[in-house]
């Protein structure tokens, strides 16, 4: 099951939110947060259950054996590590029984869900080796950490210490509901509806049958918005969920920026995971930069291989981490002195490059693609196909620009804060067309599903 399915948001969730307003305290939603969660993760995918409780089991025992011993909690730690590696490359990669066994487990858990699942629980335990949080005895408590289907399909990957407060104790105001509602809502429309209209842009750019000049540019950058819809969709509605359930946690994106080159941009999406690996390099360096800047470059090419084991994933991810590494060792101390134009221009080639050798599994195919980025061999500067992808997804294209630009989206926001204070009736108008607009995302999703099912 994922959020943008018509049997989660109709059902499954709703059903959640009012069944735990039955009782205040907080094991009882708990309790309601476990069970709706096993029937998340397990829908369709029955062995599901043998990876939550299983690794669950270890984590919790791990993390009071790390509390306990001391001397212990390195090789303690690097076990939990192997833990959850293996759950990983078990039920997401399916590296045990080939694709197409009868026993095989590819579809067991969605590939992207068990990543942040395992990232998550083992954070917890390099968080209790690090003292940045103490052991759970509650082996309730830490199960509601650990199966929550609020961070599940693309993080964040919320540490137990700041979660930990509202386990304990939280509640669900009218306030809470709404914004929660809202986020979800507007994450849903990035994935049913932006996320769909770039992946047409990109189809009828990179897939067409003569590759052109705009379509090789024009095509990736839609892949790119493509990935960045469907993430950051989602995100926002985790982030809706843990609204709408008395959960507060950060956000696992923010507004895309070139000022830190690469390295920074890559901070745009995925922000907590970055900031666990950040944390895991920085406690193996102990103090040395160099390590440091080393260590980070080494896990660019396991954090490829972490969404998907290919020899693509594996060629990006040693080249982006060869640029992190130079970035940090030798261009971050003049990175503020270079032009902001230079730098946007630098993001986009090494960007787009890199996506191609992700998009693109052949080399040939990629050659070709690269070739016509420059002009050469291309028959035309744009094909049929392209051009009425972009007449009919022309206004989608527009809501995309201020919802990703962060300069428009700002200049838009300011005009609605003025409208706001400027009286009463502005601020009535102001609520009321956001209302509106969020019904009529909401509906158009609705709609957009059902066809699709159909």
């Amino acid at each position: 099951m994922v959020y943008n399915e018509l049997l989660f948001f109709l059902g499954l969730m709703p059903v959640t939110v009012l069944v735990s307003f039955l009782d205040r305290s907080a094991e009882y939603k708990n309790l309601i947060l476990i069970l709706t969660s096993v029937i998340f993760i397990s829908w369709g995918r029955p062995m599901t259950v043998c990876l939550l409780f299983l690794s669950f089991i270890a984590d919790y025992l791990i993390g009071l054996g790390i509390s306990r011993f001391e001397r212990a909690g390195l090789p303690l730690l690097l076990l939990d590590l192997a833990v959850n590696v293996s759950a990983l490359l078990i039920f997401s990669h399916g590296c045990i029984f080939p694709e197409g066994s009868a026993l095989s487990l590819s579809s067991a858990f969605i590939p992207v869900g068990a990543a942040f699942y395992t990232a998550k629980n083992f954070s917890y335990c390099f968080d209790v080796y690090t003292g940045r949080c103490k052991a759970e005895r509650n082996i309730f408590c830490l199960m509601t950490y650990s199966v929550s289907y609020h961070f599940l399909l693309a993080g964040p990957v919320v540490r137990y210490g700041d979660v930990e407060p509202y386990i304990r104790k939280r509640s669900v105001t009218g306030k809470s509901l709404n914004d929660g509602l809202t986020r979800f809502i507007i994450g849903l429309g990035k994935t049913v509806i932006l996320a769909q209209a770039f992946a047409r842009l990109k189809q009828a750019g990179l897939e067409h049958k003569d590759i052109t000049l705009a379509g090789s540019w024009i095509g990736m950058i839609s892949f790119f918005a493509e990935c960045w819809f469907s993430f950051t969709g989602l995100c926002d509605m985790a982030k809706g969920l843990g609204l709408m359930n008395g959960f507060e946690y950060k956000d696992n994106y923010r507004e895309l920026s070139v000022g830190e080159l690469i390295g920074g941009f890559l901070k745009s999406a995925n922000t907590t995971l970055i900031e666990l690996f950040t944390d895991v390099c920085r406690a193996l360096s102990m103090g040395n930069a160099g390590v440091y800047a080393f260590l980070l470059g080494i896990c660019c090419p396991l954090a490829a291989l972490w969404y998907r084991i290919s020899k693509p994933y594996l060629a990006v991810g040693i080249a982006l981490g060869v640029i992190v590494l130079l970035e940090q060792l030798f261009f971050k101390r003049f990175a503020e002195a270079i032009p902001v134009l230079v730098k946007a221009v630098y993001v986009l080639l090494v960007s787009g490059l890199l996506l191609g050798g992700i998009y693109f599994t052949k080399l040939e195919d990629y050659k070709t693609w690269i070739h016509s980025l420059f002009g050469t061999g291309n028959q035309y500067t744009m094909s049929i196909a392209l051009e009425n992808a972009l007449a009919g997804n022309i206004w989608l294209i527009v809501i995309a620009f201020f919802a990703a630009c962060a300069p428009a989206k700002k200049l838009v926001l300011k005009g609605i804060e003025r409208l706001e204070k400027s009286s009463e009736q502005g601020m009535a108008v102001s609520r009321l067309t956001k209302t509106i607009l969020t019904a009529a995302v909401l509906v158009a999703c609705v709609i957009t599903l059902a066809a699709e099912a159909v």
